[in-house]
């Protein structure tokens, strides 16, 4: 196994999520796809996107968590809307909550699911209407294999 080779392995290893191939992780609905910035582990979930001026067109955050549940989010130190998905084990949407504010004081709402979900997406604002995303559709991931 060569230098370059090995280095890519243990990087992904120790990672909490590895990618089945060289292009970005994908959510994709029917022939819709976002690219997405994958994250596992506890200290990238809890900061997600906050402080972040923007996030670009057709880009998302999706959180992989270790259990299903219903995961709670908020928007603090957010510095724009998001549409949020809460996505099951299954990869069936289960909640969508669209044009979620950002919040900079205190207290700042908790967005709680209806049902328990296994990943959360978050997309620019107003994306799953414009897109027809909606409660129940199947997603697929491009790109990630779950650790």
């Amino acid at each position: 196994m060569n230098f370059s080779l090995r280095m890519t392995v243990i990087l992904i290893l120790s990672s909490g999520i590895c990618y089945a191939d060289s292009t970005s992780p994908q959510v994709c609905h029917q022939n819709d796809c976002v690219a997405v910035e994958v994250v596992s582990k506890q200290d990238d979930m809890e900061r997600g996107l906050m402080y972040r001026t923007s996030l670009d067109q057709n880009k998302g955050m999706l959180f992989i968590f270790a259990y299903d549940d219903r995961h709670q989010f908020w928007m603090k130190n957010m510095h724009f809307n998001l549409d949020m998905l809460w996505i099951s084990n299954g990869k069936r949407i289960v909640y969508i909550g669209q044009n979620i504010p950002a919040c900079n004081a205190d207290p700042c709402p908790v967005y709680t699911p209806d049902n328990e979900a296994r990943y959360v997406l978050e997309l620019n604002s107003g994306y799953t209407t414009m897109h027809h995303w909606k409660v129940g559709d199947k997603l697929t991931l491009k790109g990630i294999l779950e650790k």
